[in-house]
């Protein structure tokens, strides 16, 4: 990711956090929240952690659908954002910390699903990892919405591709989705690669499950 880039995002989910959804909302010709909620079938168990959380569009769904829901971001802006989304939405109050995927204040097997959608390079970090490994119960899941491929040829489509592409926003390409696959096998996951159709789009996911037959470092 480019200098301009990091400052971008970094501006957009801390100081500029208010503009988030409009932005969202315009590089995605208005799908953002519904790509977003396409992991809800994915979703198993009562428990469930979201990762970087953003202004809670997720959050608001898993509550309504009767989840019991966690969530962690590392801006505060986001924070009070998504706390006004799910009162508003929901009526009922937010369980939102701030804190870093790589330490989840959370305790051993406590999580039935662990989801984050359209996470930056934090995903990948091997302290990520082993916190979300320490985190879930056995056979657990781990659900990473990637990316998407937009479909259609309106000129909307055409030129959010165009976008994409010059931004470096594009899906990995399956040598590296291959290599992310092993790597998450590595700590202590089955994990496996899907696709879900929206509309004209196609949604990348990563769906890891905790193997219980595995026995990670922090559990030895």
């Amino acid at each position: 990711m480019s200098w301009f880039l990091r400052i971008f995002f970094h501006l957009l989910y801390h100081s500029f956090a208010w503009s988030y959804d409009l932005v969202a909302a315009a590089v995605s010709g208005g799908h953002w929240k519904d790509w977003v909620r396409s992991v809800l079938p994915l979703i198993e168990g009562k428990d469930v952690l979201e990762l970087g959380i953003g202004t809670g569009t997720l959050q608001a769904a898993l509550i309504a659908a009767g989840y019991r829901t966690f969530g962690i971001d590392q801006s505060r802006h986001m924070l009070r954002i998504a706390k006004d989304k799910v009162h508003k939405t929901v009526q009922q109050p937010a369980m939102l910390v701030r804190g870093l995927a790589q330490q989840i204040p959370l305790s051993n097997s406590s999580m039935d699903t662990i989801v984050a959608t359209f996470p930056s390079e934090y995903i990948a970090y091997p302290e990520t990892l082993k916190a979300c490994r320490r985190v879930l119960r056995p056979m657990g899941k781990l659900i990473v919405l990637l990316g998407v491929q937009v479909g259609g040829g309106s000129i909307v489509s055409i030129l959010l591709r165009g976008i994409y592409r010059v931004t470096g926003q594009t899906l990995p390409d399956r040598n590296t989705l291959e290599e992310s696959r092993v790597k998450l096998n590595e700590y202590g996951f089955n994990a496996r690669i899907e696709t879900i159709a929206y509309q004209q789009d196609l949604l990348t996911v990563i769906v890891a499950a905790s193997d219980s037959t595995s026995q990670p470092e922090f559990l030895m």
